[in-house]
């Protein structure tokens, strides 16, 4: 097998690359304290340990598993975490995105982040749909998914990390001529 992948990418404020075990910090084990943070990830509220997020990032190959770190360029400070899962028989990729620290949260790093990865795994990968998930009580989330032109394929329900209800799990893919089309809109509306 190749040497695993090193993914890094550029954009105006932030910076997009495969995390290394020395970004495993007590920051980053902090971010699933925050209620919002767990409920909106169906998780526990609780403190991880470094050596859990040292476990995390080994789980990923650098070949069917990507973890790309969101760093900030001013301060190089790690504000989030994309985790990607690719089939490369189907040509899809899985995307999964945290914006861990709360203060970075609604200043730009999901959004801008995104426009570069996207062009990456369609174009430089050449894969042909992506997917993601989101819990239906998630309503900025829904509202990206709705303007940038994912289409829902499947609804379940899982059982809520915290009790009660069960939780409705909403799938999405987005293909990528799909994302072209949305991407030349934006490029025009923008005056590109």
């Amino acid at each position: 097998m190749s040497e695993p992948a090193k993914i890094r990418l550029e954009t105006p404020h932030y910076l997009l690359r495969t995390i290394a075990l020395a970004d495993a910090s007590d920051a980053w084990a902090q971010w699933l304290t925050h209620p919002d943070t767990a409920r909106m990830l169906n998780a526990q509220a609780r403190a991880a340990s470094v050596e859990d997020i040292r476990t995390y990032i080994r789980s990923f190959d650098g070949h069917n598993r990507h973890l790309l770190g969101i760093f900030q360029k001013d301060g190089g400070a790690l504000v989030g975490i994309r985790d990607l899962r690719i089939d490369w028989q189907r040509r899809e990729f899985l995307v999964n995105v945290l914006v861990g620290e709360v203060a970075a949260r609604g200043k730009g790093a999901r959004e801008e982040t995104r426009e570069v990865l996207y062009r990456h795994f369609f174009e430089a990968l050449g894969l042909q749909t992506a997917r993601c998930t989101v819990l239906a009580h998630n309503a900025p989330i829904l509202r990206v998914m709705d303007k940038g032109g994912w289409e829902l394929t499947d609804t379940n329900y899982k059982a809520a990390a915290g009790g009660g209800a069960p939780l409705e799990i909403r799938s999405y893919r987005l293909s990528r001529e799909t994302w072209a089309r949305k991407a030349r809109e934006k490029a025009a509306r923008d005056g590109a």
